[in-house]
């Protein structure tokens, strides 16, 4: 893939952890699930739908701009962590960046204010907030967030699974290649609804629903950590054919000496089968699992594996792996170092 020698200068995270990339870090490392609540939802309900939600924020985390004033969940998260990853690669967020490209990745997107109008719409079309409508798209975060920093050209969305951000980091090393932009801000994120937490927990009822936002900012050269190489994508269609590919994943990626291991187990066995047996043929110095503490986050769940490898490959000076079988489409695998 393009992305191969890209350089993640930068990072920010919100999570149910907090609104830190520090934070996030700090309980990957403890290792302990954290606290979770059951879901609200608009019925009655016999069993628990156990969610983890990001805590409210700090005041030096809340953004005091016209654009903020109505937004979704999803956006407040994603400016926060996009402004940590700017500060963090020495960027200051409030001067304009016109060679700054915005690449942003979700699964579900703007669900609560989705479900919000088209409540409305059903009750009363013609008391249907036109001021809620605007937040309802997918391309609603990314725009923000590009008004926010003065950028005036290359952004995007993508949809698609858990790990869609490494087609992201494909479309940032051509448009960083072909000089359209020199820093690719890419994001993935999620906001929290009834309606993805339940159906989760139909795939195992400790599959836990989580929130959240991560942001990385990559550049062709830079300190920060080097792509050093990404196996993938290894296509599948059923959950058959993931667990015979995955073998294939693991022995195709060049794994460095005393390397870290951020999986994407989430500590239910019967999900986790084919991925912990793949990856067991190999010696780690540190495994961390960061969806066992944090949950399942969705389109945001890949980035924040990378922002925990970013950060333990700074800590620690090892090569982080980062394994991204994902759970619809395609499987990945990539190593800082």
């Amino acid at each position: 893939m393009s992305a191969v020698g890209l350089h993640v200068n930068g990072v920010g995270a919100v999570s149910p952890a907090g609104w830190s990339s520090a934070e996030l870090h700090q309980a990957v490392r403890k290792g302990e699930p954290l606290p979770s609540n059951d879901c609200l939802r608009p019925s009655d309900r016999a069993w628990a739908c156990p969610v983890r939600l990001v805590p409210p924020a700090p005041p030096e985390k809340l953004m005091r701009h016209p654009r903020t004033r109505r937004v979704s969940s999803i956006t407040r998260f994603s400016v926060a962590a996009a402004f940590e990853a700017l500060r963090d690669a020495g960027i200051d967020p409030a001067v304009p960046q016109p060679r700054l490209g915005i690449l942003f990745c979700m699964m579900n997107g703007c669900v609560n204010y989705t479900g919000r109008f088209y409540q409305e719409v059903l009750e009363n079309p013609a008391q249907a907030s036109p001021l809620i409508f605007p937040e309802t798209v997918f391309n609603a975060p990314a725009s923000h967030i590009a008004a926010l920093l003065g950028v005036d050209g290359a952004v995007s969305t993508l949809l698609g699974n858990g790990n869609c951000i490494m087609e992201a980091l494909d479309m940032a090393a051509i448009w960083i290649g072909a000089g359209t932009i020199d820093h690719c801000l890419l994001i993935g994120a999620e906001e929290c609804d009834w309606l993805s937490a339940e159906a989760l927990s139909y795939y195992h009822r400790n599959n836990v629903c989580a929130e959240g936002a991560g942001a990385l900012l990559v550049s062709a050269s830079g300190p920060g950590p080097r792509i050093q190489s990404i196996t993938g994508p290894y296509a599948y269609h059923s959950w058959k054919e993931r667990r015979d590919l995955l073998p294939e994943l693991v022995a195709q990626t060049s794994v460095p000496a005393s390397a870290v291991l951020i999986d994407d187990r989430s500590g239910i066995p019967k999900i986790d089968a084919a991925e912990t047996a793949a990856w067991s043929t190999k010696a780690w110095s540190t495994v961390h699992s960061p969806k066992r503490v944090i949950g399942e986050s969705m389109g945001a769940s890949a980035s924040l594996q990378l922002i925990v490898a970013t950060l333990e490959t700074r800590a620690s000076g090892h090569a982080s792996v980062i394994s991204m079988p994902g759970t619809n489409t395609a499987a990945y695998a990539c190593v800082l170092e």
